[in-house]
């Protein structure tokens, strides 16, 4: 959270040339745009909200070179094969996500992929208790279920010492 994920993978799509590129989003997340992956600062690129990651598929054209997904940790265990499926027909993919819930745990899916991808950028955001590396997403509101979209209204990036899970009982 606020470590720059976002801005990196627009960076990234906005560098390719001469490629068909194509950029997902979970359709959940609708805080800057329905139809844009949109960085905090306000960079944004044109994507395609939706809702199961196997849809992905049904949207990627036969002309398509590099496939972008934003918020990773969102969409369903699918995921991981969509991805296979689509390296496996030589496309790039890039992806971002977050690495942990707000309860301190790893996301499932994210390890997976990551033990799978060809590369990995680790990114990290400043602590805004205490200003040092944050490798932690602080929930600052109340849980309502275990998918939590939301800004700096809802989340703060932590350290490890400053951060706090939810009193909330973890969904499973």
């Amino acid at each position: 959270m606020f470590a720059g994920k976002t801005t990196a993978l627009i960076s990234a799509i906005e560098s390719i040339q001469k490629q068909r590129v194509v950029v997902f989003k979970p359709a959940i997340d609708t805080r800057y745009a329905t139809d844009a992956v949109v960085s905090h600062a306000g960079k944004a690129v044109p994507a395609m909200g939706v809702n199961r990651a196997q849809q992905m598929l049904e949207q990627v054209t036969e002309d398509c070179d590099v496939v972008g997904i934003d918020e990773a940790h969102f969409f369903d265990a699918a995921l991981s094969a969509v991805i296979e499926t689509l390296v496996g027909c030589g496309r790039d993919v890039f992806a971002t996500s977050l690495d942990f819930d707000s309860w301190g745990r790893p996301f499932p899916l994210i390890e997976r992929l990551i033990s799978r991808a060809d590369h990995t950028s680790l990114l990290h955001a400043v602590c805004a208790q205490c200003q040092h590396q944050a490798d932690r997403t602080q929930r600052r509101t109340p849980v309502v279920d275990g998918i939590m979209v939301g800004g700096a209204e809802s989340y703060e990036p932590r350290c490890k010492t400053c951060w706090r899970p939810p009193p909330q009982t973890p969904p499973q």
